[in-house]
């Protein structure tokens, strides 16, 4: 593996230790993909929203 590589990797990865546990979570994207990041992130709170709408009953 080559030093780009290494350090293209080492960015995408991201570490978070709670408590007594450590996660590291690898973050990655299909290079071939016509998304942009911003398609991508919006994306992901409108699924995080439709996600929070569920878990509340309706006030009726």
């Amino acid at each position: 593996m080559d030093q780009t590589a290494s350090k293209e990797r080492a960015i995408s990865s991201l570490t978070k230790k709670i408590g007594q546990t450590t996660y590291k979570v690898n973050v990655f994207f299909a290079e071939n993909t016509t998304a942009t990041f911003e398609d991508k992130l919006l994306h992901l709170m409108a699924n995080e929203i439709a996600n929070r709408k569920q878990d509340i009953p309706d006030a009726e």
